[in-house]
C-alpha cells in the first residue's frame, strides 16, 4: 500500500503533496528506527540489556518498591512486558522481588547495586549520545529541536 497517497491532499499544491509524502516517509522511518531499538541495546558489562529492561530499571528507580503496576505505569509499558523484563533482570541480579509484607498479592521490587550501576552507566551513555547529536545540530536547528521532537513523539503516540 502506498502510504503517500496524494488523494489525501487533493486541495494542496503538488509541492505541498510532495512535502507531505516526504513527511510520511520520515515518520515511518522514525517508527522503524524506534522498533529496531526495541531489541537489544548496546552491550553493558559484557551482556546486552534490552530497551524495555532499561526502561524498567529506570521506572523502579523512580517508583521505588510500589509494585509491578506502578513500574508498568511509570515505564509506559504493558504489565506483561514489565513482568518479562523483571524476570530477566532478576535472573541477572539487577533487581530483587520480595512479597509485600502486608499484601500477599503484591510484590516489592528494588534495584540491586548491580542494577543501579547498569542504569547509571546506560544513562551516562545515552546522555553522551544525545550530546553528540546536539553538537551536530546548527544553532538554528537547536532552537526548534525540542519542539519538533515533542511533536513527533505525540504523532507517534497517535499512530501506535
Amino acid at each position: 500500500m502506498d502510504m503517500t497517497d496524494r488523494g489525501v491532499l487533493a486541495t494542496a499544491s503538488d509541492e505541498s503533496a510532495d512535502l507531505f509524502g516526504d513527511f510520511v516517509d520520515a515518520v515511518l522511518d522514525l517508527l522503524r528506527a524506534a522498533r529496531r531499538t526495541g531489541g537489544a541495546a548496546n552491550t553493558v558489562q559484557g551482556d546486552a540489556i534490552s530497551v524495555p529492561q532499561l526502561v524498567v530499571l529506570g521506572a523502579i528507580d523512580v517508583v521505588g518498591d510500589r509494585g509491578v503496576s506502578a513500574v508498568a505505569e511509570q515505564a509506559g509499558l504493558a504489565q506483561p512486558t514489565v513482568t518479562r523484563a523483571l524476570t530477566a533482570l532478576e535472573r541477572r541480579g539487577m533487581v530483587t522481588r520480595t512479597p509485600h509484607a502486608r499484601d500477599g498479592r503484591s510484590t516489592c521490587i528494588a534495584l540491586t547495586a548491580a542494577g543501579r550501576a547498569v542504569l547509571e552507566e546506560k544513562r551516562q551513555e545515552i546522555v553522551g549520545r544525545f550530546a553528540e547529536i546536539w553538537q551536530d545540530l546548527a544553532a538554528g536547528e537547536r532552537e526548534h529541536a525540542v519542539s519538533l521532537v515533542r511533536r513527533l513523539s505525540a504523532v507517534t503516540d497517535r499512530l501506535v
